[in-house]
């Protein structure tokens, strides 16, 4: 049984199964799974983990190289496989030595010029390269998560006042709750960012619960946010952030009745305090988002279901929201 190695430079972050070097990755897995090989490759990263997904799916042998301080526990739970052979590495350039010289084959698929692989396997002897399935010219495309709002309509101004509202936003990675392998089966087989706001915005209404967070909460301690700013007010919060190649907010969210979120244990952020779960170190900063926290996940119970409103871009996607969703849709844009 030959042993060959399946190579990605890193991924930016906007991309999605349209990309060429995907459908490239798609090809070259159909293709093995009519050979008498073993895959040695790896986890953790976006391109290691669409390889492995791949391979998993056609039941190709793999055999993972796994880098510290992940573990082979880990990538199972991750990936839903019980690994008969694996090698533990220090460091990612001992697994991309690992990869190139311990393999009879290298395809590469997309690698950066002069990249760390591109690098590596200059050093191997032509016969040991394939480039049947190599598209290390393709360029991806700029950010497919950007766009521009339009005015807000009628409906959407006349909202009420006293509701919290909770946006959500497009994301380049994986949902909390979620496994690797979930998200790559959803990536390879998407035709547009498949973690995109719409799509988030979704899986709530599905799962019944806004799922919390702690990024840049201090202590690390899960909340869920929302704000009291009215949606008809709120285009500022829905712009672009370029530092982060993401929008700061997008126009997908769900609106609970503040009493209702009161009583669930919801409450205004305190500014220019101790730093805490429900407080902002500094006296100003992203004060005019009025902050709402509780701490943990929100449950989308009964109560809330049928009180709540739930905002989308456009009027066409109303149509799915009702979908897993019966109550009232309004749409941002007319």
């Amino acid at each position: 049984m030959k042993k060959i190695a399946l190579l990605f430079s890193h991924f930016p972050k906007h991309l999605c199964g349209r990309d060429l070097p995907l459908l490239r990755l798609k090809a070259a897995v159909s293709f093995l799974k009519s050979q008498d090989v073993t895959v040695i490759t790896s986890a953790g990263q976006t391109h290691w983990d669409c390889i492995l997904t791949a391979l998993l799916e056609h039941h190709i042998p793999v055999h993972p190289v796994i880098v510290k301080p992940m573990t082979v526990e880990e990538i199972s739970e991750q990936f839903s496989c019980c690994f008969e052979s694996y090698t533990i590495v220090e460091s990612w350039e001992q697994r991309d030595q690992f990869l190139c010289f311990n393999t009879d084959y290298v395809y590469p698929l997309w690698l950066r010029k002069n990249g760390h692989l591109a690098q590596i396997i200059a050093l191997l002897p032509a016969e040991r390269i394939d480039f049947c399935f190599d598209c290390s010219s393709y360029r991806f495309s700029g950010s497919a998560l950007k766009y521009v709002l339009h005015e807000p309509s009628e409906e959407l101004r006349s909202l009420p006042d006293n509701y919290l509202w909770h946006w959500t936003r497009g994301k380049n990675g994986i949902w909390e709750g979620e496994t690797r392998r979930e998200f790559c089966n959803d990536l390879l087989s998407s035709q547009s960012a498949p973690r995109n706001a719409f799509a988030t915005l979704y899986r709530i209404l599905k799962e019944q619960k806004l799922r919390a967070g702690c990024q840049h909460i201090a202590g690390n301690i899960p909340v869920t946010s929302f704000t009291e700013n009215h949606p008809g007010y709120s285009r500022l919060l829905f712009t672009w952030r370029r530092d982060l190649q993401r929008m700061n907010f997008e126009p997908y969210g769900i609106g609970i009745p503040r009493t209702i979120a009161c009583l669930k244990g919801a409450g205004p952020l305190k500014y220019g305090t101790t730093p805490n779960w429900d407080t902002m170190k500094s006296e100003n900063q992203w004060k005019n988002e009025l902050e709402w926290r509780i701490k943990g996940d929100f449950l989308l119970d009964d109560e809330c279901r049928k009180k709540m409103i739930v905002v989308v871009r456009t009027t066409q996607e109303i149509e799915l929201i009702h979908t897993v969703f019966s109550g009232r849709v309004v749409a941002y844009e007319e």
